[in-house]
């Protein structure tokens, strides 16, 4: 695992370098990569981060979450024209789904952007599950976009600054008011997560509630 891990750092510090010196071309190689990666589900953690790095917090940011937002569009209509099948099979290994997709019959956009700022199902596997639910595709694209903003912009912040402390580039004073900014991005996103996440405990026991009864009732 950890030969693994060091080898994904040095292919990701090789892709950084190779996006560095494509100039303006290197949005668009960082976009392509960024998609297929997401809609094969490789972790993207490490390549969000790295996003600071070459581009810059707000930069970073807007290319990391529509990259992110059109894999999720990719993965949906796999899910719901191609590969249905297939996907109801995973969806199986997944007691909460139906508890979901109950929630988003009444209000897609809401649920939609409250699960992507703190989902009760790997991001991945998500963006084809929700390819199965009732939600319509504007809200499920616009949902995902809205949700997975926030926590965009810490990491990558995060990995702005890592970059301008490797190269010297802050001043004391300034690496300091870097760091606080970083920290409290990531306080934010994360105290917005869980009450995100609360919201959707209380959203999906409700509908649980609500399928058993009705299964019960069809019993």
């Amino acid at each position: 695992g950890v030969v693994c891990r060091e080898e994904l750092v040095q292919v990701l510090g090789a892709f950084v370098e190779y996006i560095d010196a494509l100039g303006p071309l290197g949005y668009v190689f960082y976009f392509v990569g960024y998609v297929v990666l997401e809609t094969f589900a490789v972790p993207a953690f490490p390549l969000t981060m790295s996003a600071g790095a070459l581009f810059g917090t707000a930069q970073g940011t807007l290319l990391v979450t529509s990259a992110a937002t059109v894999a999720a569009g990719i993965a949906f209509l796999i899910a719901r024209y191609i590969a249905r099948d297939k996907v109801q099979s995973l969806a199986e290994g997944y007691p909460k789904f139906k508890a979901i997709d109950k929630a988003l019959e009444n209000d897609s956009f809401r649920v939609v952007a409250v699960m992507r700022l703190s989902p009760l199902m790997p991001f991945a596997l998500s963006n084809y599950l929700y390819g199965l639910t009732s939600v319509n595709f504007k809200s499920y694209i616009c949902g995902s976009f809205l949700g997975m903003m926030p926590g965009t912009f810490a990491y990558v912040s995060a990995g702005q600054a890592t970059r301008q402390l490797s190269e010297g580039a802050l001043g004391s004073g300034a690496i300091l008011s870097t760091l606080f900014g970083v920290g409290l991005a990531i306080f934010s996103a994360g105290y917005i997560g869980k009450l995100a996440s609360n919201a959707m405990c209380e959203e999906t026991c409700i509908c649980e509630e609500d399928f058993n009864v009705s299964a019960s009732q069809d019993t």
